[in-house]
């Protein structure tokens, strides 16, 4: 009996103890969703266009709303380029605040602190920080994004190169002065290591810029200089996607090019080892064009000066023949 007792007693302990327990546990939980709630809120679906399904916490202007359906054209050309269809809506959430965009951001490469949206892998989702405090192109931002959530319908394990080489050419947020920082850091010494940068950024700010314009010309290489095998590649890729399956990237890459990733870079490497020469030559080129008719002009001036300054000078005379 004792021996019951103390059992029977043992056990109202440990289920005393483990009430509490889960009373503390539902009390956690129920100021982790009223955190979240306060830190996340609800972003209902707003809009919906043929390729994207865009939530916000209020309802979408009008012209914003002309703009996001604008896109679907910009969707439509790059699908029917590559010739890889994706049904599915993308989610763009529109955050509120820039303290709720940097919020989402914790957590992330560093990368995304400093950008005007990011991708989520994680969650599948688009996220874009209040419209009013971006300068850049709304349009090719949101594009650019797109392309990051594009890409992980249809591969496995992309390398990160690709991924935003691909979303920047294709959102066309490469100008002439990009390709001026190209020359001047390329004669300089400076380089990306875009095989060693397969799955993450460089860890130095100031080496971000050089590392997209790598990866955007990385792309512009693939497709123009390998254009038959670049069509390969994504017929490929269109023919997994038909079946409802991920392309496997690595795969799919080797066989198209007949080649390795190290192989690539090391081609890659020599392309624009030598390109950098053709900017080169292109821009002294392009400066003696424009110099030309000034140094005409100047060589002018000094001529008109010169003839200026001679002295004036008796005509001569005939001289008169005797009869």
């Amino acid at each position: 009996m004792p021996n019951s007792l103390c059992q029977n007693g043992i056990c109202r302990s440990l289920l005393k103890k483990t009430r509490n327990q889960n009373l503390k546990r539902h009390f956690l939980l129920f100021i982790l969703l009223c955190l979240t709630g306060f830190l996340y809120p609800s972003y209902p679906l707003q809009l919906k266009t043929n390729n994207l399904a865009i939530y916000a916490q209020n309802p979408v202007s009008q012209p914003l709303a002309e703009m996001l359906k604008a896109m679907d054209e910009n969707i439509d050309s790059f699908q029917m380029e590559l010739g890889v269809y994706v049904d599915a809506l993308a989610p763009v959430y529109l955050i509120e605040n820039n303290r709720s965009y940097q919020t989402l951001a914790l957590g992330k490469a560093k990368i995304v602190e400093f950008s005007d949206a990011f991708y989520s892998g994680t969650e599948k989702r688009i996220y874009v920080k209040p419209l009013a405090s971006i300068q850049e192109n709304h349009r090719k931002i949101l594009m650019h994004e797109y392309i990051h959530w594009y890409l992980e319908q249809v591969f496995t394990q992309t390398p990160l190169w690709f991924h935003e080489g691909m979303a920047t050419h294709y959102s066309r947020q490469m100008g002439f002065e990009q390709y001026l920082y190209f020359l001047q850091q390329s004669f300089l010494g400076e380089k990306s290591d875009l095989f060693r940068l397969s799955y993450s950024y460089p860890e130095k700010k100031e080496d971000w810029s050089l590392f997209y314009l790598s990866s955007t010309m990385a792309i512009s290489y693939l497709k123009n200089k390998k254009n038959e095998q670049w069509n390969s590649f994504w017929e490929m890729v269109a023919q997994h996607h038909r079946k409802n399956l991920q392309a496997p990237f690595t795969d799919c890459f080797n066989r198209a090019f007949h080649t390795t990733f190290y192989d690539f870079h090391k081609e890659y490497a020599k392309y624009i080892k030598h390109l950098r020469y053709q900017y080169l030559f292109w821009s002294i080129n392009a400066l003696l064009a424009l110099l030309i008719p000034v140094i005409l002009i100047i060589a002018w001036r000094i001529r008109k000066k010169r003839l200026a300054s001679l002295p004036d000078l008796p005509l001569p005379e005939d001289e008169e023949t005797e009869m």
